[in-house]
C-alpha cells in the first residue's frame, strides 16, 4: 500500500491520486455532447451515458459507506446488491449531457467532502462491505481512484481527453502495480510462474509452476493485463481480478 509508511492512517496519496483522477474525468465529461453521450464505450452493451451514470452512483455508493463509517456503522456499497446497482445505471443513462456531467460532478464533490470531513479513527477502523467482504475505509479510497483511472480509458473519446493505457496518471499505475501483484499467483495456472518485467523497476516472479513465462512490457500495459483489458496470446490466461 502506498500509504503503509506515511506515518498517519490516513491514505493521503490515494485521496489526492483520485482527486486529481476526479478532476481529469470532470474535464472530460464537460465537453462531452448529447451525440458523444449515446456513443459506445469499450464495455460491452455500454454507452458513454452508461459509464458516467454508473461513474457518479459508484462516488454515492462510497459516500454512504463513509458517512456510516463516521456513526460507526458497517453498510454494504450497494444495500440492494447488483439490482440496485444496474437499476440506478438503466435509469440514469439516457439523460442529457449536461444532466450527466452535473450528477457526476455534485456526487464527486459530496464524496470528497466526506473524505474531509473523517477523522483518523475511521480512517484506522471504519469498514464497508464490498461485494468480495469487508475492507477499509482507505482501502475504498483506493479503490474508488482505480474505478475512474480505468473508465477514464474505458470512455473511449480521445478527440475529448480520455487516454489509452499509456496515458493513464503515473501515480495510479505505480500504486496499482503494487496493490494487483499481490494477488497475482492466485490467479495464475498451478504450472505457471510469471515474470513481471516493466524494465523501469526491478523485476518480480509470481507463482511457483515449472512453465515460465517472462513480461517484458510498460507498467501500463501490464497493469491493462492485470486488469483483464489487455489481451496477449502469449501471455498467461488469470483468472478474473476482485
Amino acid at each position: 500500500m502506498t500509504s503503509e509508511r506515511t506515518g498517519t492512517p490516513i491514505p493521503n496519496e490515494w485521496l489526492a491520486g483520485c482527486k486529481a483522477a476526479h478532476h481529469r474525468l470532470q474535464a472530460i465529461v464537460e465537453r462531452i455532447d448529447d451525440d458523444s453521450a449515446r456513443r459506445n464505450t469499450a464495455l460491452p452493451g455500454w454507452t458513454v451515458g452508461h459509464l458516467l451514470t454508473h461513474l457518479a452512483r459508484n462516488a454515492d455508493s462510497h459516500r454512504g459507506m463513509i458517512e456510516a463509517a463516521q456513526r460507526g456503522e458497517v453498510i454494504a456499497q450497494y444495500p440492494g446488491g447488483p439490482a440496485q446497482r444496474n437499476g440506478d445505471i438503466e435509469r440514469g443513462y439516457a439523460r442529457p449531457a449536461r444532466d450527466l456531467a452535473a450528477d457526476l460532478k455534485t456526487s464527486n464533490q459530496k464524496l470528497e467532502h466526506a473524505w474531509s470531513m473523517t477523522n483518523k479513527q475511521v480512517w484506522t477502523t471504519g469498514l464497508g462491505l464490498r461485494r468480495y467482504g469487508p475492507a477499509t475505509m482507505a482501502e475504498f479510497v483506493f479503490l474508488r481512484w482505480r474505478e475512474v483511472e480505468i473508465h477514464l480509458v474505458d470512455l473511449n473519446v480521445p478527440e475529448l481527453g480520455s487516454p489509452d493505457w499509456e496515458g493513464l496518471s503515473l501515480a495510479y499505475v505505480d500504486a496499482e502495480l503494487q496493490e494487483s501483484a499481490r494477488g497475482l499467483a492466485a490467479r495464475l495456472p498451478v504450472s505457471t510462474t510469471v515474470v513481471l518485467a516493466p524494465g523501469d523497476r526491478p523485476s518480480r516472479a509470481f507463482g511457483n509452476g515449472d512453465e515460465r513465462t517472462v513480461i517484458q512490457a510498460s507498467p501500463t500495459t501490464i497493469v491493462g493485463w492485470l486488469m483483464g483489458r489487455v489481451d496477449e496470446p502469449t501471455w498467461p490466461a488469470i483468472l478474473p481480478w476482485e
